[in-house]
């Protein structure tokens, strides 16, 4: 969860803001409106720059060299002004000769030069030879003599996507590649840092506007982030119920993943020794419980080095849970699929595709036909469709039978998503053989096999006839009605009979009917989430998805929702939405950040709307200059922008992208 502060969030404002990097300009010169320099633990401790907040600071200047110096690596307990994770101080002015002793305080970091030989480009004065300290750990220290005058500017490859750079100034500036305007650097955050460090420097080259962030750089991390996040959820944490869990799972394991490698036209999974899960816990911690080995001696990241700590598990899995990991790893097996032939060698792609439908489809057969402990699905009550909320499989024991709106809505948009995969014969889920069939069963019986159609139907027939669209908003919220207008729009085109598609649009417009009911004149949507604009994103979202369907359209009621956040809700001087009107303090979750995504992203995509500039604007300051994306991996190569170009106009299923981007891995309950 993030914590804005209205007066904080505006040092973030301006892209070359060279005052408000340093925490002192003058609008905020009152002791009252300050904020102090942090520590990891969050204890105020003054800033190695003077005044400046950490990642904004400089140690000596042109006429006061330094013959050494110290460098913190951090991992601060919130953003001080110039992002979370920081160089401290940011800049030093050096003689030539040197040595600077970067050491890593909290957190796993490098010190990593631009540089040809580090597959950067070349940002060190010429003759300069590249450094690297490879990934270190708390405690960890690492030396450097700089020799040649110049600039040096280097990164943290963990946390480069995040803007963790820094410069050693030796002697003078001269006018070499690092004193140049950063635009050959690939990373968007890190690029702005650069560009604001050159500035604060007072050394040409800060790029000026051409640094600024903007829909593109939005849509590049989204998808590396997106993409991180769900191979870790799935293949890496061991935050869920382990796959294979028993001898069967491991039987089917060895005789499907050759043919997924021979279908791939790849030797070897991507991953060492993966921890793969087909249900994931609702919460975990993401810290790893060692040295995280992120290339071993094969070329890969080692997923046995990358768990979480379990003991910080909840140990819970709940039908959100699974519907949301595997709605997102279904997503990116769609997307693999649209971008074979342009995807990087080692990503794999054929083959993630394939493994992610194939867990999907073990996760619903334990979880709604045979997994659970009582000889029915897990999180089924007995022979129906109905789903309980908690379910404890290391016991065996359910912990909330509750039915409730939110979990039976995350479930039917999943299943809508895989069963347009088995529709329409996608690569990843028939290659290997489909593990749940897309045909109906055809005596009809509650049996296994099941079709996939059959169990999406009955998901969706129980659902519709277990909520009063009334009941969804009186028992849960107007948040989950908008929820439950989304899923309905992805089920209509997937339902299996005209009779299904009908009752799909009359249940869309009863829960649009008692949106409208909740609709204030403005077109403020009443009793949902804590954060408003979260309400405003979703409800709009969910109107326009459902409008999709013929016999729906709520476009205008969605478009007066969109203009309320847009309009009333978009404060300017922060880079954000409010969370409400008049509030000095805006609460961010992830689910809130979920939400407000995908409420833009369907009127970028449906509405035409002009939301770009100002979404490029709140994705940068909520995930990357926040708390709720907290990166520990240096990004793939990119290739190909028409990859992201996809992502840009996809909407829809996209907005799960932030329902996984926070500090503790907390899938909605």
């Amino acid at each position: 969860m993030t914590h804005y502060d209205r007066r904080t969030l505006l040092r973030f404002g301006g892209v070359a803001a060279v005052a408000a990097l340093a925490g002192c300009s003058g609008a905020e010169d009152d002791e009252d409106e300050s904020t102090p320099t942090g520590t990891p633990d969050g204890t105020a401790t003054p800033a190695s720059g003077g005044d400046a907040s950490p990642g904004g600071d400089v140690l000596g200047g042109p006429d006061d060299l330094q013959s050494s110096a110290t460098v913190e690596a951090l991992s601060l307990d919130s953003d001080q002004g110039a992002g979370q994770f920081v160089f401290s101080p940011a800049v030093v002015w050096a003689e030539a000769g040197a040595t600077v002793t970067f050491e890593d305080v909290a957190g796993s970091h490098s010190v990593t030069a631009y540089h040809a030989d580090n597959d950067k480009p070349n940002r060190l004065p010429s003759g300069a030879a590249a450094f690297d300290s490879e990934v270190m750990s708390e405690g960890d220290s690492f030396e450097h003599t700089f020799s040649e005058s110049g600039v040096y500017n280097y990164f943290c490859s963990p946390h480069e996507g995040l803007g963790m750079v820094g410069l050693v100034v030796v002697e003078e500036p001269g006018g070499g590649p690092g004193t140049t305007a950063p635009e050959d650097v690939e990373s968007s955050s890190a690029r702005e840092t650069l560009s604001r460090l050159l500035e604060l420097a007072g050394i040409g080259g800060g790029g000026g506007e051409s640094a600024a962030y903007n829909w593109i750089d939005a849509t590049w991390d989204s998808y590396w982030y997106s993409l991180y996040n769900m191979s870790t959820n799935i293949a890496m944490a061991e935050n869920g119920v382990p796959f294979p869990l028993n001898e069967q799972m491991a039987e089917m394991r060895d005789q499907r993943l050759p043919a997924m490698l021979e279908n791939a036209d790849t030797d070897r999974p991507p991953i060492n020794n993966p921890n793969l899960t087909f249900a994931a816990f609702t919460e975990g911690d993401p810290s790893f419980t060692q040295r995280p080995v992120l290339e071993d001696d094969t070329g890969r990241p080692d997923a046995s080095t990358l768990k979480w700590d379990k003991s910080q598990s909840s140990g819970i899995v709940s039908p959100s849970s699974l519907a949301w990991t595997h709605l997102k790893g279904i997503t990116w097996a769609k997307n693999f699929q649209n971008h074979f032939e342009v995807l990087p060698p080692e990503i794999a792609a054929k083959f993630r595709a394939q493994l992610l439908t194939t867990l999907a489809q073990v996760g619903i057969n334990a979880a709604l036909l045979v997994g659970g402990s009582r000889e029915n699905g897990a999180l089924t009550h007995g022979d129906t469709w109905e789903l309980l909320s908690e379910y404890r499989p290391a016991e065996g024991e359910i912990v909330d039978e509750t039915r409730r709106p939110h979990h039976h809505s995350a479930m039917l948009w999943f299943l809508s998503d895989i069963n347009s995969l088995a529709q329409g014969d996608w690569f990843g889920y028939v290659n290997p053989r489909p593990l749940i069939p897309k045909d109906e069963d055809s005596d009809g019986v509650f049996d296994t096999p099941v079709g996939i159609q059959e169990i999406t139907d009955g998901v969706a027939r129980t659902t519709m006839e277990l909520f009063d669209p009334a009941e969804v908003v009186s028992q849960e919220s107007t948040r989950s009605a908008g929820q439950m207008l989304g899923a309905v729009g992805y089920y209509g085109p997937q339902a299996g009979s005209a009779e299904l598609r009908s009752a799909a649009a009359t249940y869309a417009n009863g829960l649009a009917a008692e949106i409208e009911a909740n609709l204030a004149g403005n077109g403020m949507v009443e009793n949902g989430a804590d954060n408003q604009a979260a309400t405003q994103g979703i409800v709009a979202q969910g109107l326009l998805w459902a409008s999709e369907l013929d016999g729906v359209d709520h476009s205008d009621t969605a478009e007066d929702v969109l203009g309320y956040l847009t309009d009333e809700l978009w404060d300017d001087d922060a880079g954000v939405y409010a969370s409400g009107a008049g509030d000095s303090t805006y609460t961010i979750t992830a689910r809130d950040a979920g939400d407000i995504t995908g409420g833009l992203n369907a009127a970028d995509a449906l509405l035409d709307m002009d939301i770009r500039e100002n979404y490029a604007r709140f994705f940068n300051q909520t995930f990357n200059r926040g708390r709720l994306q907290r990166a520990e991996r240096p990004p793939v190569q990119r290739r190909g922008r028409r990859v992201h170009a996809a992502v840009a106009a996809g909407g829809g299923r996209g907005v799960r992208t932030g329902r996984r981007l926070q500090r503790r891995s907390r899938v909605r309950r």
